[in-house]
């Protein structure tokens, strides 16, 4: 009888068990949920994703990685029956890409060296709003899609400049450099867009 209301109890905690996973701008996407009360849920969103090549930054071709892997912890708040949710939370990690370039362009003056440029979230932890829409087909299946932002900036940083002898030309690239991160400061979020399915267990 015991080992009989065990496995009750065990199958009644996972029917408030969801798992939503597919892919999102912030990388891979895996995120088991949990029913709280009414309309409220909890979800646990990873995300996952690296990959290297040549990228364009603000016109500079950088030989690197970027990587957004990161986590974060979200309440739900569902909109009645229309599958709708409006999130908040907290997230931990996030965008970071780091290479090298022969040539950097900065404010539009050009530098020649060996640099290394590394692009990064300016903060590891930062707030979360995002808007949802999950729906299920009622086989324990359904569908889900997510738009949302980070309230952080970017931060650009950089080694190489060191080698630059000339002081005029060093005092130039410290000064492009501090209006170009002045500039990344003034976008205050950053935006996401998740798609993907869910299993209701």
């Amino acid at each position: 009888m015991a080992s009989g209301v065990a496995a009750s109890a065990s199958a009644q905690s996972l029917e408030n068990l969801t798992v939503e996973g597919g892919l999102s701008t912030l990388g891979l996407y895996i995120a088991p949920k949990v029913e709280i009360a009414g309309p409220w849920s909890a979800r646990v969103p990873l995300y996952l994703g690296s990959f290297s090549d040549t990228f364009d930054l603000d016109g500079n071709d950088i030989d690197g990685k970027l990587t957004s892997n990161s986590a974060a912890i979200m309440a739900d708040y569902g909109l009645g029956n229309s599958g709708f949710r409006l999130s908040g939370g907290v997230s931990l990690g996030g965008y970071k890409l780091e290479g090298t370039a022969s040539t950097l362009t900065i404010e539009g003056n050009s530098y020649t060296g060996n640099f290394t440029a590394k692009m990064q979230q300016k903060r590891e932890v930062a707030p979360v709003l995002a808007i949802g829409y999950a729906r299920s087909f009622g086989n324990n299946w359904g569908i889900v899609a997510e738009i949302g932002a980070r309230i952080t900036s970017l931060e650009l940083t950089t080694t190489g400049q060191d080698a630059i002898t000339n002081p005029v030309r060093r005092a130039q690239f410290d000064a492009d450099l501090a209006q170009a991160n002045r500039d990344l400061s003034d976008v205050k979020i950053l935006p996401f867009l998740t798609l993907g399915v869910s299993y209701n267990f």
